[in-house]
Order: structure tokens, then C-alpha cells, then sequence
């Protein structure tokens, strides 16, 4: 007989799950494609196709191959396909303050691991071809 515990492990949405709880705002670990913009450690100007760890309203949590420092300003941009409740693709572009970095090895590449503390306001524009 399958106990509540049991069911509940069972219906577990496929996204990994809240990993925090940060000023009543849940922190969703998922794996989600973006576009990095801002300036380096060394004050070049960079862009980077990046993966987004995990995302709240307040947050995100991204590995970044462009060395960053702490008090960086960040820009990301996100484009959200069509789906069945989203009729036409979006591109969102958020805002964020660099406030945590710590060195994360994968396999023979190195990245920084991010904490981006993101600012309330935000874009949400339809999504083109020419929209980087």
C-alpha cells in the first residue's frame, strides 16, 4: 500500500525543485540558456552564451567562463519559446549585481559560479532574428 510520502515523491515536478528560501522568494534550480552581457575583470567588454542555474525574482545562480568580480553589473537576456500557454516567443532582459563568485571546475574547463542579486525592473519584448 502507497503511503502519502510515497505519492508525493511519485507527482515530483520534473524541474529539480526549490533549493532556498531567500526573503519569501523561492530560489528554482533548472537549467535554462541565456546571453551574459558586461565587462570583464580586466574591463572588456564581453558577451557569453551562459546556463542559468537557478533563477527566483530576486536571483540567479549562473556558471560564467569571462572572469567577473564581485559589484559587476551583469545584464542577461533570455529567450522563452512559444509554448502552449506562451502563443509567441519572448526575449527577457534582466539586470543584476554580481554578489558572489566562487571557482567551479567541469571536467577539464574551469568556470565561475555566480550569484547574481537582481534588480525589480525588468523587459519583456517579443522575440526577433536580430534581437542580440
Amino acid at each position: 500500500m502507497k503511503t502519502e510520502k510515497d505519492l508525493a515523491i511519485k507527482n515530483k515536478p520534473s524541474i529539480q525543485g526549490v533549493t532556498g528560501d531567500r526573503k519569501r522568494e523561492r530560489l528554482l534550480e533548472l537549467s535554462l540558456p541565456a546571453l551574459v552581457k558586461g565587462q570583464n575583470a580586466f574591463g572588456r567588454s564581453f558577451k557569453e552564451n551562459a546556463e542559468i542555474k537557478a533563477i527566483s525574482a530576486e536571483q540567479a545562480q549562473l556558471l560564467l567562463r569571462n572572469p567577473v568580480q564581485v559589484g559587476s553589473q551583469l545584464r542577461l537576456i533570455i529567450n522563452v519559446p512559444a509554448t502552449v500557454m506562451l502563443v509567441h516567443p519572448i526575449r527577457m532582459e534582466l539586470c543584476g549585481q554580481v554578489s558572489k563568485v566562487e571557482m567551479k571546475k567541469i571536467g577539464r574547463r574551469t568556470f565561475q559560479q555566480l550569484v547574481l542579486e537582481l534588480q525589480p525592473r525588468y523587459e519583456i519584448r517579443p522575440q526577433t532574428a536580430n534581437n542580440n
